[in-house]
């Protein structure tokens, strides 16, 4: 087994890795990327990620409770079972990422990029997605009851997928939501 716990790591890429059971719980990293490699089990409780890259990588069962990430990375990686709360993220980009069915309540994931992300089944209740790019995010079976997505983007989502009750929006986006169930809108 892989131990980097309490490890300061900058600038490191590991490709195509297998750090099934890895602990890199209480390490600070500082741009690493990983690319391509399997993180099952892994533990970064308590991490804090600053400009890291998880580029393609699973995710299974690995825990990040109480992680900080900053600025990063998460294109293409699939989360299973990982145990994401609580958790800061302060900002990043997010596309193509895998939360299927990811217990994501309460988080603070403002500004974030998620295009084309999956968030089928996830649990949003209470996040703090204001001003996030949800464009083409898949979204169906998605929690969001108090859920504030003032600002965020939600071209191209299924809006008939989700239930909109207790969901705080701005006034534009009411005015999206409505025309795309078939309103006339008229101001």
């Amino acid at each position: 087994m892989h131990d980097f716990s309490r490890e300061v790591l900058s600038g490191r890429t590991f490709t195509g890795e297998r750090l099934v059971g890895a602990d890199f719980s209480e390490a600070e990293l500082t741009r690493v990327v990983f690319e391509d490699c399997d993180l099952t089990g892994a533990e970064l409780t308590s991490a804090v990620l600053d400009t890291c890259a998880f580029l393609g990588c699973r995710m299974e069962r690995t825990r990040l409770f109480g992680s900080v990430l900053r600025g990063c990375k998460l294109t293409g990686s699939t989360f299973v079972r990982a145990a994401l709360r609580p958790l800061t993220v302060e900002g990043g980009d997010w596309s193509w990422v895998s939360l299927r069915s990811a217990d994501l309540r309460g988080l603070g994931l403002a500004g974030l990029s998620l295009p084309d992300a999956d968030l089928t089944e996830a649990d949003l209740s209470g996040a703090d997605l204001s001003g996030a790019d949800l464009t083409r995010a898949q979204l169906r079976g998605v929690r969001l009851r108090g859920a504030d997505l003032r600002g965020a983007r939600l071209d191209g989502c299924d809006v008939d997928a989700v239930d909109w009750r207790e969901v705080r929006l701005d006034v534009a986006q009411a005015v999206h939501l409505a025309r795309a169930r078939g309103a006339l809108v008229e101001g």
